[in-house]
């Protein structure tokens, strides 16, 4: 057994312990006013298009002063259960510094919005740089995608209706607005949702432990009220009203699900119907399937990533790079620590 410092063992284990208190589900029923009708059933019947938008990154290159990263969004529709449309933005390539400020974003989000990005991509952040290049393909995709569908139809975006840059404050409100305006129903599925309420404790664990000890043991949906959850930064870059719901009876999972401010009963009623009616694939029971399907769709490969590599590598070569100066760019020592193993 590998020797590890027991009070390090026994301070993530009260971590653990802090995050899951013994009395998790009623005192967060003390904390939002919560019973048994605070839970409501999702419908069950909905016809309309269901299309979802999701993207990627993957880094294909890293030295130490830059990286090439590899990003595309995608979008899949559905209706009456069957996939009636998909597509794709073109696998892009953008290089991640060294320069302050990434000169790629701004042709970038201009190709895509036909207008200048209120504030520069800065490069200090590698990963979190690749992200909004990802996150303006999945916008842009989704800003195409809503003038395209019709009065009760629904475009579920993958994540938080929040930006991280503040240059896309201005691209969500233009597809928020845009769906209000055509009757399109919007709304966000978070995977792994970071919201806690109570200092700290994770919101969406504590909401299915309340569901679970109610008895409530259909599809159903929970509003949690900006009071009971901890603050969060940048909240003037967030749109969306927060949902805890477990979309089907069997789901292993709930999911904190964000519908845009000010959204109506009904239209929410609506909304949680038309993502319940996809949630019943066996493969991922209590998730949106055309969410699921775009995940799959958008995935860039590791066989992806090696063909753009050697496409640089080639060209590299064509402009004269031998195999030891290639190392000295983009070689990786822990590869040659990885080989003692």
């Amino acid at each position: 057994m590998i020797p590890l410092d027991e009070n390090d063992l026994n301070g993530v284990l009260g971590y653990l312990g802090k995050i899951r208190p013994a009395d998790l589900s009623s005192r967060f029923a003390r904390a939002g006013g919560y019973d048994a009708s605070s839970f409501i059933s999702c419908g069950e019947e909905w016809e309309g298009y269901f299309s979802a938008v999701d993207g990627s990154n993957a880094m294909v290159l890293e030295s130490g002063s830059f990286s090439v990263v590899l990003v595309r969004a995608v979008e899949t529709t559905f209706s009456g259960g069957r996939r009636a449309h998909a597509g794709e933005t073109p696998l892009r390539a953008f290089r991640i510094g060294p320069e302050t400020e990434n000169p790629a974003y701004g042709d970038l989000y201009a190709a895509c919005f036909e207008s200048t990005p209120l504030r520069s991509l800065e490069n200090e952040d590698r990963s979190r740089a690749a992200s909004v290049l990802r996150d303006t393909l999945e916008y842009s995709t989704a800003l195409r995608l809503v003038s395209n569908l019709d009065a009760g139809d629904i475009l579920v975006l993958d994540g938080a209706l929040r930006v991280d840059h503040e240059s896309h404050r201005p691209v969500l409100q233009d597809i928020l607005r845009s769906a209000r305006r055509r009757g399109v129903l919007i709304a966000a599925v978070t995977k792994m949702a970071a919201s806690t309420w109570g200092g700290g404790i994770p919101l969406v664990p504590a909401a299915a432990a309340l569901a679970h000890d109610l008895g409530r043991n259909e599809a159903w949906y929970l509003e949690v009220p900006p009071e009971v959850m901890d603050a969060e930064r940048y909240e003037e870059w967030h749109f969306g009203d927060t949902y805890v719901a477990s979309l089907h009876p069997k789901a292993p999972l709930a999911f904190k699900v964000e519908v845009p401010k000010g959204t109506s009963s009904r239209s929410v009623e609506t909304t949680f119907a038309a993502l319940t009616s996809y949630a019943d694939d066996g493969r991922v029971t209590g998730y949106p399937f055309p969410l699921f399907d775009a995940h799959r769709l958008v995935t860039i490969g590791a066989d992806q990533v090696e063909q753009v590599r050697q496409a640089l590598i080639r060209g590299m070569s064509g402009q004269g790079m031998t195999g030891s100066e290639y190392k000295a760019y983009f070689g990786d020592i822990h590869d040659t620590f990885a080989s003692y193993r």
